[in-house]
């Protein structure tokens, strides 16, 4: 029940934040336009292989402060002597840019999960509802006319709800700082239109 409510408290304090950070840096930033060159983007991380998550982003610049972030993603993660998830999800955020390329972002991933449990041969199908809060950097280029751009970002993410999780699986996650993911900066290329 403490996990539940620390979880809750923090992600209602990191939304507040993001929030917050309109009233603040609203018209603070002169050199940034009001409205953006491009309002659409899509993205993708090259590192998705590695981390065995592998996802499409798309986001819409209401101006140049606010984005709106919709996306799919397909995670298989293996956990050492216990299976693997097989989870697709849609992506619901919120991107709020300070200026300079930095910006800090809230998403929602609304999951159906598939585990694995390798023990037992045997799945476990379930719903789960992650949330990841990002900070990041972007940086602007163009090839032949063409705006590209790329995102590095440092995640920190927990899981809100999870449903029929097999035991195995919530015991590995369980272990040491298993429940929280922050331990990789996240790097995606993306393209404006």
């Amino acid at each position: 029940m403490k996990t539940i409510k620390f979880k809750t408290a923090l992600t209602v304090l990191i939304t507040n934040i993001l929030f917050a950070t309109q009233i603040f840096f609203a018209q603070s930033n002169e050199s940034i336009k009001n409205e953006p060159t491009f309002k659409n983007s899509i993205d993708f991380s090259p590192m998705s292989p590695m981390m065995n998550i592998y996802a499409v982003q798309y986001s819409y610049s209401f101006d140049s402060y606010n984005d709106l972030i919709l996306g799919v993603a397909y995670m298989s993660i293996p956990y050492e002597n216990v299976g693997r998830t097989h989870a697709s999800s849609l992506e619901f955020g919120y991107r709020r840019n300070f200026g300079y390329g930095i910006h800090a972002e809230y998403t929602v991933y609304p999951m159906y999960d598939n585990f694995y449990e390798e023990n037992k041969n045997e799945y476990f199908n379930g719903i789960d509802i992650w949330n990841e809060f990002r900070l990041g950097y972007r940086y602007d280029f163009e090839i032949s006319d063409v705006p590209f751009y790329v995102n590095a970002q440092l995640p920190f993410g927990f899981a809100l709800y999870s449903q029929n999780k097999p035991q195995s699986f919530k015991d590995k996650i369980n272990e040491g700082d298993n429940k929280y993911f922050y331990k990789a900066v996240i790097v995606n290329v993306g393209i404006r239109f």
